[in-house]
Parts: structure tokens; sequence; C-alpha cells
């Protein structure tokens, strides 16, 4: 059942400063890693952070909160409300698999204070779970909740080094699956050349599709390809620059509601790579340079409301997972926040694209403009 406009409405705070957030944090990510595969999601990172700025006061919060892109005039209560309702108005579509989960895990020497385990539990269905993180397979108990929340796709996300220098560990998992309103023929699919950036060539399988529909954009800088998930109301945009630009060039010329919903009138001859990636990446250098440095000092860092003065957050963890082939798209992602303590023509045009150099990736939900997924890939 789809969700009612009420709802989408109510999301439309959180989307459009998620979408910003991502967007800003895959750029910062890409610049760290520079001509490397990249995947993120803005969906399970800003969760997760919402769920932190629960936790903040002072300096710290008001930090976390332009980190996030939040408007300044939006309340604390409108901004997690309008992140519960986006939350739920992306769980609500039908023809996907699509969860979100989040959970809190505390040390019982240093336990969350309740207001805010109420708070995250009615606002992000999130789990509370004491556990003793110096004990022997700490990290194995959180990583086996990773597991289970991406159907296997991630099987951890601490080590127990990690666990055992926490005094508490937030995490939000999100898993997508969805099958392409047009199918691949695996039949079609073919080897070809990508080409890298180092002007080396590899051979991948491209798949091929001929005449879709409604599929082709093309904006400032690029073209691209948009691929609806059947019977769902989610689309993989595939992003594919001008020669001679990067793929991050061209998505900061992206404008997501002109990317998902401007139709343009030529039927679309598509070759895109059969790939899978994973990526893994610490935040804390990037969140830091995004405005939100005071959240990683100690003393400095304000987080009482968590449970505690001494708090203050070593590090954000981030691990994604992406195939794409014939048949459609599985995605997954975890983040964990470690807190130690201390109209048509009558003719219709035929476009050719083809996405043997580096491009760039955005799973979407059209309804709310949301961007779960983005990446850039440099060598499927």
């Amino acid at each position: 059942m789809q969700a009612p406009q009420t709802l989408v409405d109510k999301a439309k705070i959180a989307a459009e400063a998620q979408n910003a957030f991502g967007l800003k944090l895959l750029a910062h990510v890409a610049t760290e890693r520079r001509h490397e595969n990249v995947f993120v999601s803005p969906t399970s990172v800003f969760l997760a952070l919402a769920m932190l700025e629960n936790g903040a006061a002072g300096n710290t919060r008001t930090a976390i909160r332009r980190t996030l892109e939040l408007p300044a005039g939006v309340s604390e209560d409108a901004m997690h409300e309008s992140a519960a309702a986006m939350s739920k108005t992306l769980r609500s579509h039908e023809g996907i698999e699509l969860s979100i989960a989040n959970a809190l895990w505390s040390d019982p020497s240093m336990p969350l204070a309740a207001p805010f385990i109420q708070r995250c539990r009615d606002l992000y269905e999130a789990e509370a779970i004491a556990l003793e993180f110096r004990k022997p397979g700490a990290a194995d108990v959180i990583n086996n909740w990773v597991k289970r929340k991406t159907r296997q796709k991630i099987s951890y996300i601490v080590s127990q080094r990690v666990v055992e220098a926490a005094k508490a560990i937030l995490t939000n998992a999100v898993y997508f699956q969805g099958r392409w309103a047009h199918q691949f023929s695996k039949q079609a699919t073919e080897n070809g050349a990508f080409h890298l950036v180092n002007g080396a060539r590899k051979q991948v399988p491209f798949m091929r599709q001929w005449g879709l529909d409604n599929a082709y954009r093309s904006g400032d800088g690029f073209e691209a390809a948009v691929l609806p998930y059947e019977r769902s109301g989610m689309a993989l945009c595939a992003i594919l620059p001008a020669p001679g630009r990067s793929p991050e060039e061209a998505l900061a010329k992206v404008l997501i509601e002109k990317l998902i919903h401007g139709h343009q009138p030529f039927r679309l001859e598509l070759h895109l790579p059969r790939f899978t990636l994973d990526s893994s990446d610490s935040l804390k250098e990037s969140l830091g340079q995004m405005g939100m440095g005071i959240a990683f000092q100690f003393p400095g860092a304000e987080f009482a409301p968590l449970g505690s003065p001494l708090f203050f957050v070593g590090d954000v963890l981030h691990k994604t997972r992406l195939e794409i082939d014939e048949e459609g798209t599985v995605a997954a992602a975890v983040t964990a926040i470690v807190a130690p303590a201390g109209a048509a023509p009558g003719r219709v045009e035929l476009k050719t694209l083809v996405f043997d150099r580096p491009f760039a990736l955005l799973l979407c939900d059209t309804t709310t403009g949301v961007i779960l997924f983005a990446g850039v890939v440099y060598e499927p």
C-alpha cells in the first residue's frame, strides 16, 4: 500500500535535507578516494545522525543539524517527525523489498538516558540493547544484527577492538531489492571495453536494451538513463558525464526532480555494465569537513542527553554493497556511530547511451525524491 499524501508531505523537510546532505557527503568521500568506486546510502547515514542529534546539546547539536543541511527555522520536533515520516514513506512501497532498521547498543557501565531511548523508539522504531562491550563476542552480536538486517549482504561493521573502546554504538541498516520494470535479456549481454581513467581498458559484461521509452534524460554536461523498478515508484538513475568530465562534476549539475520526472521524447538504446560493488569508509574526516567536527572532540562535544557528558563520537563507519544484473538491483548499507567515553511527437528519435566510462548512480524514490543510495563507478 502506498503512503498517504499527508505522510509524503510531512517527509518533505527531511527528504530535501537528506538529498543535499547525501550528495555533499558523496562529493567529500569521492574527493578523498579520487578515481575509486564510492557508494553510500544518504538515507542510512542521515537517519543514524538524526538519532544521534536526539542525544546532542548546545553547539554540538547545532553542528549536527547544520551538517545534515536542516533549515535553521525547523524545530527539533518537526525535523524528527519529518525523518520518521520519510522512513515510513519509503517502506510503504509495494513491488520491492525495502527495510530500514535502527538499533541502540550500550554498555551497562554507561547506560543511555531513558528519554533518549524512548524518543528513538517512538520516532525511529529503534531497538535498545544492553551489551557488555568488553565481553568476548560482543562485536559478533552487533555484526549478526547487521547480517540479518541486510539479508547477509554485509557481514560486519565493527571489530571487537572498536566495540571494546566504545560505550555506546548507534546502528542503521538499509536493504533494497527490486526487479526492473523492463528486464534485460541475459542472452543480449556481451563483453565490451570499459575505459578507465588511466587510459587502460577493462573487459566487462554489458547488459543491453533497445527501444526504452521515457528513460532518456540530458542535462548540463551529462546524459542519463532512468530505469524504474516494477510496481514500486523507485528508479535507478545512471548518469553518464560528457567526455572529459567526471561523475562528480555531472552529479553537481543534477536536479533530482527534473532527473526523475523530466521525460524527453526519445527512445533509448542502453548498454549498462553488470557488476557488483562493495564500499567501506570511515566518515569521520568527511563529516568533520562538513561542519560536524565538534562532535568528535573531547572535551568539547555535548552529548549529555545521550546519557553522559563524557560521550563523544569516535567514528562513523559506513559499509555498502550494490549488485546490478539483468533482473534488477540489490543494495544494502550499514552505518555505525561509535561513541566512546571521555508530449511525444509523431516520430520518436533514438538515443544511444553506452556506459563505457566512469559514471554515477542514484537510486531514488520517485514519490518523495529521496536518494536512498548514491555512488560513482570508476571500475565496474
